[in-house]
This record gives C-alpha cells, structure tokens and sequence, in this order.
C-alpha cells in the first residue's frame, strides 16, 4: 500500500495501526511526483489525502486494485487516468462534514466579527472598541446563502440555525422537501441567493461545471456588505475578482480556507486585504477525527479487495462489469 502525503508520525502511526495486519505501508518522505511514482509503483493500494495522483502516479501502479482518497474532493486525483486503466477511485463521503462545517462557523463568525484586525490592533496597543461597534454585526437576524447543500452544507445548516440566522441553499439538485423542513432551510436559485444573503458560504466540489462560478459578475450580484465564506475549494473562485469586490466595498470581507494554489504564496494579495481571513485548508484536519477517517479508509479498500461491496456515495468511480 502506498500512502502518497508526507504525513508527520503521528498520523503515519494511526495509518500503520489500523493498515499493518493487511499491508506493509510505505509513506511517501518526499513531496514530488517521482517518490510519489516510486512507492505507487508495486502498490495494491494507493491513499491520498491532500496530495495530488497524477496519470504518472497512476499508470505506473501496475498492481493498483483502488486508489481510496481520505476525505472527499477529488480534484487532484487523475480520475480520467483511472479509468483508462480500470480502477476504482473511491472518496469517504460525510467523513469530514462536522469539522468542515465547524470551521465554517468559526470563519464566519471571525469575519462578521474582525476578529482577525481586532487582534492584531490590540497587539499593536491600539484598543479598537469603538471602531469596531460601527464596522461589525452580530448574526441574529441575518440571512445564510449556502451554495451546496451535500454532508457539510447540510451540517452547517444546523449550526447556524440556534444563532438566529434564516438559512438559504442552492444545489444543482433540491432536497425532498422532508429534508428542508429538518433543516429548516429554503431553496433559492443562486443568483437571488447571492442577491439576498448577507453571508454566502461555498460547499460544492471542484468540477468542470463549477470552476470559477464566482467570477466578477456573480461578485457583482452579491448583497452589497455581505461576506463571502469558502471551504469547499478554491477553483470554485476567481480570486482576482473576489480582490476587487473586497477592496470596492461589494464584499465585506471574507473567510478562505481554500485558495486556487495551496500553499498561498506569501505575495498574494489576499494576505495584504484586513478584512480577508486565509487558514491554510485546514477545516477537515483535526487530530481526533483522522483515526475515523482511516477505518472509513480501511473498510472501504478491504471491501474492495474481498470482492464485497461499499457505500454508493462512497463511489467517484467504479469499473463497468465485463460484458459476456
């Protein structure tokens, strides 16, 4: 099996500790395409979490049966590559969905609140209340536009709704109608969403049909003084326009856990603006959820090598049965 993260010792002994009766695990200590190659090489099973599964990763792994991801999105995996040699490519849907959906609390309440610029003033010995009485606001009364509406779209719904806040949703496809009146949530079509809401948080995968949904004409379209909240991914953004709706005053401010390149380089202006937050895509990594993520792995990549079953929504892609 081939772990592709450089993952710390910690977490390589959670991998170890559940993998090792099964399978020898070999980590990646490097963070290039060539160890990447190298350890995929002879591997029955390849692991991602954050790191990229290039076709070279992939095409090389001759021995490969599944390539499981640790956690959901699966835009760094060449899912195209394999399919071309027929494996299955599976994610561990819902897995991260109450951390995800926590940090997204957590950005919002940070950005509505500028916790980021009330900190750093303070450290700086300039005591900001007054500024702050007039250039903040509570939640209480406020309307959440979430643009998704899978596991953490859904998770945050429930989350935001003992603040008081009237939750929205967009989806390409709207739930039963059961589910929404559990959540206590509405549908809108996205624009009026956008129009409408005072905080617009993105919870959709990076596809070819989302990629830069939010360009300088749906900034534009946003609530004047709204803030705009993503923890799904950064392609889903073009960032350039989100900048300009910043420094114009269209948007608030806003709270990125994802960028369109991780690691954000140093120069990004999205560091310069104050009233921008940027973690570095960090809401599904907490300490205590990973060992979960690992036995979500671990049944999931057994399953497959025993010829049994898993979980449909587990499924990016699953190999067509050979026809007689």
């Amino acid at each position: 099996m081939a772990a592709v993260d450089v993952l710390p010792a910690r977490s390589r002994e959670v991998v170890n500790a559940r993998f090792a009766d099964r399978f020898e695990v070999v980590h990646a200590d490097r963070g290039d395409v060539g160890c990447r190659v190298e350890i995929a090489r002879s591997a029955d099973v390849i692991l991602a979490g954050w790191t990229a599964v290039e076709a070279a990763v992939i095409e090389t792994a001759s021995r490969c049966r599944v390539i499981q991801k640790l956690g959901v999105g699966v835009d760094k995996i060449d899912v195209a590559a394999a399919q071309r040699r027929g494996i299955p490519v599976l994610c561990a849907a819902g897995i991260n969905a109450d951390a995800v959906a926590e940090m997204t609390v957590l950005l919002i309440l940070a950005v509505v609140r500028r916790l980021r610029w009330a900190a750093e003033e303070l450290r700086a010995g300039r005591f900001q209340k007054e500024a702050l009485r007039v250039s903040t606001f509570q939640l209480t009364g406020r309307t959440a536009g979430l643009v998704g509406a899978g596991h953490i779209g859904r998770a945050v719904a429930r989350r935001l709704a003992p603040f008081g806040v009237r939750v929205v949703y967009y989806d390409i496809r709207r739930l039963p109608s059961e589910i929404e009146r559990d959540l206590g949530v509405s549908y809108l079509p996205l624009d009026e969403l956008v129009a409408t809401s005072d905080i617009v948080s993105l919870h959709l995968p990076s596809t070819p049909e989302t990629r830069g949904m939010f360009d300088a004409d749906r900034f534009a379209k946003m609530k004047p003084g709204a803030i705009f909240i993503n923890t799904a991914r950064g392609a889903l953004v073009d960032e350039h326009a989100l900048i300009d709706a910043v420094r114009r005053g269209i948007v608030l401010g806003a709270g990125l856990d994802v960028t369109a390149e991780e690691p954000l380089p140093p120069t990004s202006p999205l560091l310069r603006l104050e009233n921008v937050l940027v973690t570095p895509h960090m809401a599904g990594v907490v300490a205590d959820n990973f060992p979960r993520v690992i036995e979500h792995a671990y049944r999931n990549v057994t399953a497959v090598l025993s010829g049994a079953a898993v979980p449909d929504e587990d499924i990016v892609f699953w190999p067509p049965a050979p026809t007689r």
